[in-house]
């Protein structure tokens, strides 16, 4: 008897519980009519929204482009979980959003793994911290000190056409791994001011480690959607945090032990510095603490390394399934460096075209960054007579902005390096394409990622011929830190004569 009264005190207990749930969630909803009621809201079920269709990540983004296509807008609501969301691809709204002051903070669910204590810095500050540090930080990515990392940009270049060349002839490779690989070295030159030679045992164990984070980012992206990020939080990633927290740490004491003349700690426009001297320099002003150069030379450890690898990757899978394309891109480089390449100078760049047009194209269907996030600062008119209150979320998909037929025709899904010429960029609004974001709080690093993307591709095309038997139609893209695939495609290669 004793256990039967248990029993229905449990249930009792948890229809109570279900029915408080249920009528906060109705109450919740019902503050949010003004919004509902003026956009179409996708509610999906109660208590989840439409959480369940993030279970499979191969699917995230057929769905996304289902909902749009139910709701037949470009802008609406969505219910994830308890917590509603505008989504839009409708280039007007995103040129609002990316534009006006009252949308510079980060979407708070969106980036939720970037606040582990090592990359919450630049990326995902709060505007009034992000405008100090960015003035900080900017000089590294200044024009002039861009200009002094080409020979880094065509070091490297030259790094990875030699490692590609050793594995010619010998079928279908993981290039990949090749591109983070290098792409790690880059970064953590160019940002510390250290290099790390490829098969030490400290150049193994940091690049396991980025490799864990990032997949332990994902895990928490995906997981915190459900209100289930704690599922990412194991032993192993906090042992990777650790590791990672300890080698920057390192790093920065080796810099700390450096001379540094005493007129240069004040000189924020010095050219060739890295990342840790610029945020030295701020530390020694009063304007960041150790823990702050520690979180920025991480931040943009990790979001140089990981979206530029991204960016070569997509670019050499279209390469590789395009062979025409290919073709047309070596013609163009070989009449600039018709008796090969010493070394890819800026004023290069500007002699091609069509190499702008492929990357442009190859980036619009594979964005490295495919969706971003902004939450309202204070509580601001979206469109005529919607008004969203202070913390409101908003969603860009780019992955989604980029293949909508109402802006990119019929063939928005086909590969055409033309959809990049000069009047037919005129056609369409210049917000329907954003590799790296637009605004004031676009991606800081995008010049960096976009010259040693450029040097990176002359050098390896100038050399290499690539070739998969990968389709195109058989890609699946799966939303990660980064923009992944189900199946990353193995590229065959082979030295050109000439």
């Amino acid at each position: 008897m004793t256990v039967l009264i248990s029993m229905d005190t449990i249930i009792l207990t948890a229809a109570v519980v279900f029915l408080a749930a249920s009528w906060s969630l109705y109450q919740k909803r019902r503050s949010f009519q003004n919004i509902t009621s003026k956009m179409p809201t996708q509610w999906g079920l109660p208590f989840i929204g439409i959480a369940y269709q993030f279970i499979h990540l191969n699917k995230v983004y057929r769905n996304v482009s289902r909902g749009f296509d139910e709701i037949k807008q470009l802008t609406g609501c969505v219910w994830v979980a308890t917590t509603p969301y505008i989504v839009t691809v409708e280039p007007e709204v995103i040129k609002k959003i990316t534009s006006s002051p009252d949308y510079l903070n980060k979407a708070r669910d969106l980036y939720t793994h970037f606040h582990n204590g090592v990359i919450n810095g630049i990326i995902v500050s709060p505007v009034q911290k992000w405008k100090l540090d960015r003035k900080a930080v900017s000089p590294f990515l200044g024009h002039n000190n861009l200009m002094s990392f080409f020979p880094l940009f065509n070091e490297n270049a030259i790094s990875v056409k030699n490692k590609l060349a050793g594995m010619a002839g010998r079928g279908e490779q993981d290039v990949y791994a090749v591109i983070k690989a290098f792409g790690l070295q880059l970064s953590i030159l160019t940002i510390m001011g250290i290099k790390m030679e490829e098969g030490t045992k400290k150049y193994d164990e940091t690049m396991n480690a980025f490799i864990v984070l990032v997949h332990h980012m994902a895990q928490n992206s995906i997981y915190s959607s459900v209100g289930l990020g704690f599922l990412a939080n194991t032993p192993e990633y906090h042992r990777i945090l650790k590791y990672l927290r300890k080698l920057v740490r390192s790093l920065i004491q080796e810099n700390l032990a450096k001379q540094v003349e005493s007129e240069e700690m004040n000189n924020f426009d010095e050219d060739n510095q890295s990342l840790i001297n610029l945020t030295l320099k701020a530390m020694r002003q009063g304007q960041f603490t150790e823990k702050d150069v520690e979180i920025e030379c991480f931040t943009m450890i990790a979001a140089s390394y990981e979206t530029s690898a991204s960016a070569a990757f997509s670019c050499l899978v279209m390469l590789a399934m395009h062979p025409e394309i290919q073709e047309r891109v070596f013609q163009e480089i070989r009449s600039v460096y018709p008796d090969g390449i010493t070394s890819v100078e800026y004023e290069d760049l500007k002699k091609f075209s069509f190499l702008d047009r492929f990357i442009a194209e190859a980036l619009r269907l594979a964005p490295p960054i495919p969706y971003i996030g902004r939450q309202t600062v204070k509580e601001t008119e979206l469109l005529p007579g919607l008004t969203l209150p202070k913390n409101m979320q908003i969603i860009i998909p780019i992955y989604e902005l980029h293949r909508r037929k109402e802006l990119w025709g019929p063939d928005a899904d086909r590969f055409n390096p033309d959809n990049f010429l000069p009047e037919n960029v005129a056609k369409r609004h210049p917000y329907s394409h954003m590799i790296f974001s637009k605004g004031a709080r676009n991606c800081i690093g995008f010049r960096y990622a976009d010259f040693s993307l450029r040097v990176l591709l002359i050098n390896l095309i100038r050399s290499l011929k690539l070739s998969t038997s990968f389709k195109y139609e058989d890609i699946v893209h799966m939303p990660k830190v980064t923009l992944s695939y189900e199946v990353e495609p193995r590229i065959a290669i082979e030295v050109r004569k000439n």
